[in-house]
């Protein structure tokens, strides 16, 4: 109901942009601040709301965002907005959408040219199939981790967007979209419905979960002087730490230093397609066809 009232409101408010106001007649009493008024709606279309609105996003974070502020930015008055969004957290549904819209667009930029990831995850391999594995599972596994990585991406330039995302849900237009396509793939795996469902859930939740993780670790390295100074101290503490007590650690203190947020992001979500790959071996799920 809440998506249902808010695209009918976006719709009509795009149609009024777009014609200007009633009538189309010079002259007569259409002149004046009726018009004026037109032109203003006009000129605050939401494509130019949700682009201020990210840009402060990213400078200051969710926290200080105000209506008010963004009025002030957009040079207009606060009931403006209201015309888009019934407040903050509408519009931060809208912007993490318009967001996630970007992430699918780029998505589909890369199949188009056929490339398995974008740019800044170009030198990360896509991992070798095992040969038990079908053609149309190896290309879903292979479209889904580009997916992925499209969304993560996009929460590496906007670092509040994983934490909305887990605030929100599915809830916006492009949200739902995003996972029908990741749906889409995994219906061609060797899965039943079941196992399908689970799998896209994971996968969606690996995501947002894991690119809330990283951008708050990103946040937190900001907010530091001397950010190799402060991954250093950290490292110390856990050498200090007792290796009867905790050998695991011990164990991986070779291998943490040479982590960066992509390659820890990349890791996961290998692991986490492999793990699909071998269920779809045991036959349960539907043939794919």
């Amino acid at each position: 109901m809440r998506n249902a009232q808010r695209n009918a409101r976006r719709t009509a408010q795009e149609s009024n942009a777009r014609g200007g106001g009633r009538g189309g007649s010079a002259g007569g009493s259409g002149r004046g601040a009726g018009r004026a008024n037109a032109r203003r709606r006009a000129s605050l279309s939401l494509d130019s709301i949700l682009e201020t609105a990210i840009a402060t996003l990213d400078r200051e974070g969710s926290e200080k965002l105000t209506l008010r502020g963004l009025a002030a930015e957009l040079d207009s008055g606060v009931a403006s907005l209201y015309w888009y969004a019934s407040g903050k957290d509408e519009l931060m549904e809208l912007a993490a959408d318009e967001v996630i819209g970007r992430s699918l667009r780029e998505n589909q930029a890369l199949d188009s040219s056929g490339s398995s990831s974008p740019r800044d995850f170009a030198e990360f391999p896509v991992p070798e199939p095992d040969p038990r594995t079908s053609q149309q599972t190896k290309d879903a596994l292979f479209k889904i981790r580009r997916l992925i990585l499209c969304l993560f991406a996009q929460m590496m330039k906007h670092p509040w967007l994983a934490g909305q995302l887990i605030k929100a849900g599915p809830d916006g237009r492009n949200a739902f979209l995003y996972w029908e396509t990741a749906g889409q793939q995994i219906m061609r795996m060797e899965l039943t419905p079941s196992e399908q469902f689970h799998a896209s859930v994971a996968a969606i939740n690996y995501a947002t979960g894991m690119g809330a993780e990283i951008s708050e670790g990103i946040k937190e390295l900001a907010a530091e002087q001397d950010r190799e100074a402060g991954a250093r101290e950290q490292i110390r503490e856990w050498e200090a730490s007792d290796p009867d007590q905790y050998p695991f650690i011990h164990s991986v203190l070779g291998v943490v230093g040479l982590l960066d947020h992509r390659s820890e992001f990349i890791a996961g979500l290998d692991l986490l397609l492999s793990g699909l790959e071998r269920q779809t071996w045991t036959g349960s799920g539907r043939s794919a066809g």
